[in-house]
């Protein structure tokens, strides 16, 4: 719950500020409103419309797609016109009646272009968060499908020419050697129970005679010499 209030605070932020100048601009005839409504009435519309943006992240999760900050902007645009216009039409429907469809989609034209330039605003912000120096992660993950990339790495298992990548979310086959897997999994720390296994340290539940379980509940083989390394780390 903390972390939702967490991510919604910036939203929050950029919206009302949005507002806060728009109600000072007046745009588009609302100069004829008094402060108080122009406040009321731009404020509410930019909170609408950065709820309607927060659905093009929902979406874009739910189908485990990733995009850039320029299309996610584009995306974010075109909810939070859908969320803003339908809401206008409400008041509109209960004020004055249907509007007329090319009013209507003049509307939608309007609230595009504030609702893009917000967009824009949000992508430049992210882009200069992303510019920062980055925490040390391991390499592997670029070589693994965008839903396991956030995942903690458990093992690798060398499968004929391949490597399995064994995640908390799942495992996934890539093409190279197991040694060359291994050296991508820096800066984790992990040791080799058995010649065709790799198994970090984040990823052991249970260890016993013969075996290393997983916490994803599968048994990792342990030879004689990964015994000794196995000791050697404090996992036995």
């Amino acid at each position: 719950m903390k972390s939702i209030v967490k991510n919604m605070v910036p939203m929050l932020t950029v919206c009302t500020i949005a507002g806060v100048i728009l109600t000072v601009l007046a745009p588009y005839g609302t100069s004829v409103f008094s402060p108080v409504s122009r406040f009321v009435y731009w404020v509410g519309l930019c909170l609408a419309g950065g709820f309607g943006a927060s659905a093009a992240n929902a979406i874009a999760y739910a189908f485990k797609r990733e995009f850039g900050p320029w299309q996610m902007a584009l995306a974010q645009s075109v909810t939070s016109t859908l969320a803003v216009s339908t809401i206008i039409l409400i008041m509109a429907l209960a004020t004055y009646g249907m509007p007329s469809a090319k009013n209507f989609f003049q509307t939608m034209f309007y609230v595009w272009v504030i609702a893009a330039v917000i967009s824009s605003i949000g992508a430049l912000l992210s882009r200069q968060k992303s510019s920062k120096p980055a925490p040390e992660r391991a390499a592997l993950y670029e070589r693994l499908p965008p839903h396991l990339r956030s995942a903690d790495i458990y093992a690798l298992a060398a499968e004929d020419h391949y490597v399995r990548v064994i995640t908390a979310r799942g495992g996934e086959l890539v093409l190279m050697r197991l040694s060359d897997a291994v050296k991508e999994t820096a800066p984790l720390t992990g040791l080799s129970p058995h010649r065709s296994w790799w198994v970090a340290e984040a990823g052991v539940d249970t260890v016993s005679k013969s075996e290393i379980v997983l916490k994803s509940g599968q048994a990792v083989p342990i030879s004689r010499t990964g015994m000794k390394l196995v000791r050697a780390a404090g996992w036995k």
